[in-house]
C-alpha cells in the first residue's frame, strides 16, 4: 500500500519528456515529483512560460508509458529578503498553481525558504518574525490554491522557518484550509543528535497532523563529519521499514517519494521496500 514516486531529476542524462517517461518506466515507477527547471533546464519554465499546452504535452507523453505527475515542484525562497525578487518568485508559484492540473498534478510543492537570498542553515530562520513572514506568504499562496483548486504542499526543514513539528502545527492553525498540505521529509527535520528517533518523529507527525500530510519524502542518509548526508535508499541509516509501516497504517497509498535515490539505485530501493513489506507489487 505504498504509492512510490521519484523526483524526475534523480534520473541522469534525461533531456526530453520522452526520455524521462522511458527511464522512469525502466525503474518500475509510475509517479513523478516533477521539477521542470531541473529535469529540463533547456526548456523555459518560469512564470511567463508555463502554460496549459505544456502541461497537456507532458501529461500525454508520460501517460504513453503509464507515468503520471503526482507532485509538481516549484521550490522557491518564499521569504526572499529582496521584495522584488520575492514577488517574482511568488508569482511563479501562483502560475504553477494555475496550470498544475493540466500536468495531472494534485499539488504544487515547495519549502518555505529563509531570511537570506541563498537558503542555508541559520538560527535567524527560527525567529517569530521569520515564521510570521512565512505564514503570511503561505496564506497568500493557499488563497491562490483555493482559486485554482490546487493544493499547496509545504515541506518543513531545519533550514527554514517551518523547522519543527510545533511550527507545522502553528502554521496549520494560522492557515486553516483544505488546500494546504504538508510534505513530510523526516531527514530534513533530524540532526546528528536525534536521528535515531526518526521513526518516533514520523509517528508523532502523523498523530499530530496526519490528515494534512499529503506526501512523504523517504530520503536515506549517512552521518559524516557531524553532518547528515543523503544517499541511495538502503545504503544509509533511515528505518524505511518502520516509517513505511506508519504510512501504510495511517495514510494508505500516500505519495512516498524516494528523494536523492539515483538512477539504478531507484530499482534497488523499490525492491528493498517491497521485500520489507512482504509484497511483490
Amino acid at each position: 500500500m505504498l504509492n512510490l514516486a521519484i523526483r524526475g531529476h534523480d534520473l541522469s542524462d534525461v533531456h526530453t519528456v520522452e526520455m524521462l517517461a522511458e527511464k522512469t518506466k525502466e525503474q518500475g515507477i509510475h509517479t513523478l515529483q516533477l521539477a521542470l527547471g531541473l529535469s529540463f533546464p533547456d526548456i523555459p519554465s518560469g512564470a511567463e512560460a508555463i502554460n496549459a499546452g505544456m502541461g497537456n504535452f507532458v501529461k500525454r507523453t508520460l501517460g504513453e508509458k503509464e507515468i503520471s505527475v503526482g507532485i509538481l515542484s516549484c521550490y522557491i525562497n518564499m521569504i526572499h529578503p529582496d521584495g522584488k525578487e520575492r514577488e517574482k518568485l511568488l508569482n511563479k508559484f501562483e502560475r504553477y498553481l494555475q496550470y498544475a492540473s493540466s500536468f495531472g498534478a494534485s499539488m504544487v510543492a515547495s519549502e518555505t525558504g529563509g531570511v537570506f537570498p541563498e537558503i542555508q542553515y541559520t538560527e535567524k530562520n527560527f525567529t517569530d518574525e521569520a515564521f510570521a513572514e512565512a505564514v503570511s506568504v503561505i496564506h497568500r499562496l493557499v488563497q491562490a490554491g483555493e482559486k485554482y483548486q490546487m493544493m499547496v504542499g509545504i515541506e518543513p526543514g531545519l533550514n527554514h522557518p517551518v523547522y519543527s513539528l510545533d511550527r507545522v502545527e502553528q502554521l496549520l492553525q494560522a492557515v486553516d484550509s483544505d488546500y494546504l498540505g504538508i510534505i513530510l521529509d523526516p531527514t530534513n527535520l533530524i540532526t546528528i543528535e536525534n536521528y535515531q528517533q526518526q521513526v518516533q518523529l514520523v509517528e508523532e507527525a502523523f498523530e499530530r497532523f496526519g490528515e494534512k500530510i499529503c506526501a512523504v519524502h523517504l530520503k536515506d542518509f549517512r552521518v559524516e563529519e557531524e553532518k547528515i548526508v543523503p544517499t541511495n535508499l538502503g545504503e544509509g541509516l533511515i528505518d524505511y521499514t518502520g516509517i513505511s509501516e506508519i504510512i501504510e497504517k495511517k495514510r494508505p497509498y500516500l505519495y512516498v517519494v524516494l528523494e536523492e535515490t539515483k538512477d539504478d539505485g531507484i530499482r534497488q530501493g523499490v525492491s528493498l521496500l517491497k521485500r520489507s513489506r512482504g509484497t511483490t507489487a
